[in-house]
C-alpha cells in the first residue's frame, strides 16, 4: 500500500509499475521502478505475446518533492513476438517514446507557465524552455463565439507582431477575457464581431475611440454604448494639466520645480484635501489667476461627475459643456467638442452602471504577463498566454 502511494507521488498512474528502491540525498531524489510482465500487442502482426526478450534501463526526470529534482530509473522490458519473431519495447502510459521526462512534467510545467514565464517554468521543472514553448504552441484554447449581453472593449500596449496596440474583448458581467485581437483597427473589430453570434449583445462599454464606436454601430446596429467614466473625465484633467504646464513654464526655476512636484495636489478635488494641503494649493493658485480659474473649472466638472445621478446628470452636463465652451483655454474648448460628440454615451454612463474598470484590471494583468516574459513578440503566443493565464487562475481558485 505504501509503495503504491509513493508511485503516485512520483507522478506515475500505472498499476503495472512497482517501486524497487528510493534514495534521498541533500541535493536530489532518486527512485528505481520496474514494470510487471503483461500481455503486449505486436506492432507488426498484431499478435499478442508475453515473452520477454531483454531488459532495458531508462533514466528520466520527474517532478521532485521537497523542492528537490527527482531522477527516475525505469527497468523496462523488450518483448518478442512468437508469431513473426519481431522484438519491440513495451509501451508505458506515463512516458512517451524518446522522451527524457515523464508526461506529467511538461503538463505541470504548462500550468506553471500560466502565471510565470516559460523560462521560469522550464527551469522549475527541469525541461528545456523551447520544448515547453513548442508544447504550449500546440495547445488549443477555445474562445466563446456567442457574445454576452454586455461587452467591454479596450486597447492595451502589447507590441506584438509589429503592432504597438492590441484590443481585448471582455465579458463585463462575468469579468472574463473573451478574446484578444491583433490590433485596434476598425476593420479588425468589425471582422471579429461578424465572426461571432452577437444576437444577445445589448450594451458595449468603451473609451472615447471613434473607431470602436463606428465598428460596433456597423455590426450591431444601435446597441447601448456606454462611455467609460474614467476616460472622459481624464480629458478634463488633461486639459487642466495643459494650463498648468503653460503657467509653470513662465515661472522661475525654483517655482517651476515646486509646482511640477506638487501637481498631484492640484489634481485632487478641493473638497477632498486636508487643511494643510489646501494652504499649499491656495499658495500655488495665488501665483496665477489663469491657473486658479482653470482649477475652479476642473473642480466644478469633478463635482458634477461625482455628485450627479440619473435624474440630475443631464442638466449638469449641459451646464458643464457651456462652461467649457466659454472657457478662454483651448484645452477646455477641445473637451467641450469631445463631450458634444459623445453626449449620449456619457449620459448612458449614469443610467447604466458599467465601466471599463474590469478591463483596466485585465490590462494590468496583461502588463504583468509581459513583464514576466520580457515581452512576447509573437501575437498568437501572446494571445494564448493571456487566455491560458485566465484558465490557470480559474483552476487554482476552484481547488
Amino acid at each position: 500500500m505504501q509503495d503504491k502511494f509513493i508511485i503516485k507521488l512520483l507522478g506515475i498512474e500505472d498499476k503495472h509499475v512497482e517501486l524497487w528502491d528510493v534514495d534521498e540525498s541533500k541535493s536530489k531524489l532518486q527512485a528505481w521502478v520496474t514494470t510487471k510482465v503483461k500481455t503486449q500487442k505486436c506492432p507488426k502482426c498484431k499478435a499478442r505475446t508475453r515473452k520477454v526478450h531483454a531488459y532495458f534501463d531508462q533514466t528520466v526526470e520527474s517532478i521532485g518533492g521537497l523542492h528537490k529534482p527527482l531522477t527516475l530509473h525505469i527497468k523496462k522490458r523488450r518483448y518478442k513476438c512468437k508469431s513473426c519473431q519481431a522484438t519491440f519495447m513495451e509501451k508505458l502510459s506515463f512516458i512517451k517514446r524518446y522522451q527524457r521526462c515523464l508526461s506529467v512534467v511538461p503538463q505541470t510545467a504548462l500550468i506553471a507557465a500560466g502565471k510565470a514565464s516559460f523560462a521560469h517554468a522550464s527551469m522549475q521543472y527541469n525541461i528545456s524552455s523551447q520544448r515547453l514553448i513548442r508544447q504550449f504552441d500546440r495547445m488549443t484554447i477555445k474562445t466563446p463565439k456567442v457574445l454576452p449581453e454586455v461587452l467591454a472593449i479596450d486597447e492595451f500596449k502589447g507590441d506584438a507582431d509589429g503592432e504597438k496596440f492590441q484590443t481585448v474583448i471582455v465579458d463585463a458581467d462575468n469579468r472574463k477575457v473573451i478574446d484578444v485581437l491583433p490590433d485596434r483597427k476598425k476593420e479588425t473589430i468589425i471582422s471579429y464581431l461578424r465572426s461571432c453570434d452577437t444576437g444577445q449583445v445589448r450594451a458595449v462599454v468603451m473609451d472615447l475611440s471613434r473607431g470602436f464606436k463606428e465598428a460596433v454601430r456597423e455590426v450591431l446596429g444601435n446597441p447601448i454604448i456606454i462611455a467609460d467614466r474614467f476616460h472622459y473625465m481624464r480629458q478634463v484633467y488633461n486639459a487642466f494639466d495643459e494650463v498648468r504646464r503653460e503657467v509653470q513654464n513662465e515661472l522661475s526655476d525654483e517655482e517651476r520645480k515646486h509646482m511640477k512636484r506638487s501637481k498631484e495636489m492640484l489634481w485632487k478635488s478641493s473638497k477632498k484635501i486636508t487643511s494643510e494641503t489646501k494652504e499649499k494649493v491656495d499658495k500655488m493658485l495665488s501665483i496665477s489667476s489663469k491657473l486658479k480659474h482653470a482649477y475652479e473649472l476642473k473642480d466644478e466638472l469633478d463635482d458634477w461627475f461625482k455628485n450627479s445621478d440619473l435624474h440630475t446628470a443631464k442638466e449638469g452636463f449641459e451646464k458643464c459643456i457651456e462652461k467649457l465652451e466659454n472657457s478662454p483655454y483651448e484645452s477646455f474648448n477641445r473637451v467641450a467638442r469631445t463631450f458634444e460628440r459623445w453626449r449620449l454615451e456619457i449620459l448612458n454612463s449614469f443610467s447604466h452602471l458599467y465601466n471599463n474598470g474590469v478591463t483596466e484590471g485585465i490590462n494590468n494583468m496583461i502588463k504583468v504577463i509581459k513583464r514576466h516574459s520580457f515581452g512576447i513578440k509573437d501575437f498568437q503566443r501572446f494571445r494564448k498566454k493571456i487566455l491560458w493565464y485566465q484558465e490557470v487562475k480559474e483552476m487554482t481558485e476552484t481547488l
